[in-house]
């Protein structure tokens, strides 16, 4: 066995060893449960009407709100609405039908949690082996600094994995047993410039998860960063989880100004391109914001790598 996997193997223990980890893991499971029971119990309290009159209904004031538009814009979105619901119609799809898939895409948006969580593990990962002064006996073994990190980092993506799995594994089985299976194989209808196409929903259910993965990349290696920079676990965490909180709403403040375009917050959710929704400028695009997270994923590990490889440790 090499080193770097004798010391991935060592950090693992260290993370799953603490009765917090699994804490976690079980409040990430409770979160989904009760995501999961709101949406069925809100279900149960809605309308009663036949879904098949309500888009009907809905088509007949679309027709009525498109007479009065004069917008290319605004006429070509009204008519993509028109023509998706009559797709429902036609192929006797009911849209707002609770389904497995409703929760399982529904807990996407508790990724956000995932996120938080482990970032709370990364930002103690290199913070804590100074609060507890166990640092000097890694450093004065075989392994060098780069591997010691390396491993770190490794170990904490791995508890990102794992909650990954779980969350969607979770939402995946609490709408199968509150809504049955039978939904397993129906398609994601979507239009793009006029034409309806059907896809497939476990394909639009990974790339939600995958565009939410790339923030958590982020922010994980940001805390790792933070975490080299602080040697405390308290102000590590404070820190990574402050920019988490207060970085969209900032972007969001600033998007009327063209540099907002270059702040990590502002690139980091990739879902903004996603169909039906929009950048937070009209000149972002999705290439361009990969490059920006390119660049301050290399800007975090380099600073992370130098902080921790290169300062001298007090005796």
């Amino acid at each position: 066995m090499s080193s770097l996997s004798k010391l991935i193997r060592n950090e693992n223990m260290k993370i799953y060893r603490r009765p917090r980890t699994w804490a976690m893991i079980g409040f990430l499971l409770l979160a989904i449960g009760l995501m999961s029971g709101i949406m069925k119990w809100d279900a149960g309290k809605g309308s009663q009407t036949d879904w098949r009159q309500q888009l009907t209904q809905r088509n007949d004031q679309l027709q009525q709100q498109l007479q009065g538009l004069a917008h290319p814009g605004d006429k070509e979105h009204l008519e993509d609405a028109i023509k998706l619901n009559a797709y429902y119609l036609e192929h006797d799809i009911n849209p707002n039908r609770l389904t497995l898939w409703t929760y399982v895409n529904t807990s996407a948006s508790l990724i956000i949690l995932v996120t938080i969580l482990t970032v709370i593990v990364a930002a103690d990962m290199i913070a804590a082996e100074f609060s507890w002064g166990t640092v000097k006996l890694l450093l004065v073994g075989p392994a060098s600094r780069t591997k010691i990190m390396a491993a770190k980092y490794i170990a904490t993506l791995g508890y990102a994995l794992l909650l990954l799995v779980i969350a969607f594994a979770a939402a995946f089985a609490a709408g199968g047993i509150l809504e049955g299976f039978g939904a397993i194989s129906e398609p994601h209808v979507t239009i793009a410039n006029g034409v309806v196409h059907e896809g497939s929903m476990i394909a639009n259910a990974l790339q939600k998860y995958g565009f939410a993965v790339v923030s958590l990349l982020l922010y994980v290696t940001m805390a790792f960063m933070i975490s080299a920079a602080f040697r405390s676990s308290s102000m590590a965490i404070a820190f990574s989880l402050l920019f988490i909180f207060l970085g969209n709403s900032l972007s969001e403040l600033l998007r009327g100004y063209e540099w907002v375009k270059y702040l990590l917050f502002s690139n980091i959710d990739l879902t903004q391109y996603m169909e039906g929704s929009a950048p937070l400028r009209p000149e972002m695009t999705l290439s361009f914001s990969i490059l920006m997270l390119v660049a301050y994923y290399a800007v975090f590990q380099l600073v992370a790598w130098l902080l921790f490889t290169k300062r001298d440790v007090a005796a």
